[in-house]
């Protein structure tokens, strides 16, 4: 809860531009966090953890904790009308040009900012496992350092909007078919060579301000409630102190969940 409403205060009281990572140290922030936690009811503070209205991080205006919106990317902001449709995330990768991703990062982050929008679900960085899956076309190819600086490029431009950027999905996710049910088999060196590095950059160097656990299992337990991947990778090795959020509909066990690292479960709660 607190890592949750430290990073929702943050994003909101603290860093417009969103240019940097968060820091939930600050005294001045830890003071917000404490104004708000103070006046809010145990049942605000647990439904916090669920979304609401099927795109929305609930609010409490009373409570100075305004409801955020998130969109639909990564191509561009899916939600609530028409908008600008950017070309895809391998014919972006295939340009090999990091200024030119940073500007779709920041036309994306502009038309976000118009629609009302705090988070852009984006970038969608899964390295191609299979040439099967429906969703490569999101993707930023199978080069994990070619991935990275696209990546990064991106999120800095859409962060720079003052929008959340939401890298996703966190990780081994590579079927549409099936997706709540497929096991990503991936030893250590191809886990750690192959397929973390593009959420490591996102983290390190794009200081990404949120991150989206995937449907499937990776190495037998689904990433919601997957604390190596969560609580011992990317939290505590890579330092992420943003937003965990859940893809949707993809928390099987909120115990669990909790208990691995999940900060929010999208698109509502089901505890």
């Amino acid at each position: 809860m607190r890592r949750l409403l430290t990073s929702v205060a943050f994003l909101l009281l603290v860093s417009p531009a969103l240019g940097q990572a968060p820091s939930p140290s600050t005294p001045e922030l830890e003071q917000k966090v404490n104004a708000i936690l103070s006046k809010m009811t145990l049942e605000q503070k647990i439904d916090l953890l669920g979304g609401v209205n099927t795109f929305d991080v609930r609010g409490y205006p009373e409570r100075s904790l305004p409801l955020l919106h998130t969109a639909a990317g990564p191509i561009g902001v899916r939600n609530d009308g028409p908008a600008t449709v950017m070309a895809g995330g391998i014919s972006l990768a295939s340009t090999w040009d990091t200024a030119l991703a940073e500007k779709v990062g920041t036309q994306i982050g502009r038309d976000a900012r118009v629609k009302g929008k705090h988070f852009l679900l984006g970038p969608g960085v899964n390295i191609y496992r299979s040439a099967l899956n429906g969703r490569n076309f999101e993707y930023l190819g199978e080069d994990p350092f070619l991935g990275s600086q696209i990546a990064v490029a991106y999120i800095k431009g859409v962060q720079g909007q003052g929008v959340a950027a939401t890298v996703k999905h966190y990780m081994g996710n590579n079927s549409e078919f099936d997706r709540h049910n497929t096991d990503s088999q991936i030893d250590d060196r191809a886990l750690r060579e192959i397929y973390l590095p593009i959420f490591e950059a996102a983290v390190k160097d794009g200081h990404v301000a949120a991150v989206m656990d995937s449907y499937n299992l990776t190495n037998g337990e689904h990433l919601t409630q997957n604390s190596r991947l969560n609580n011992e990778i990317l939290k505590k090795e890579w330092g992420f102190q943003g937003i965990l959020m859940s893809d949707w509909d993809a928390t099987y066990d909120a115990v669990a969940a909790a208990n691995g690292g999940l900060d929010l479960e999208m698109p509502l709660a089901n505890f």
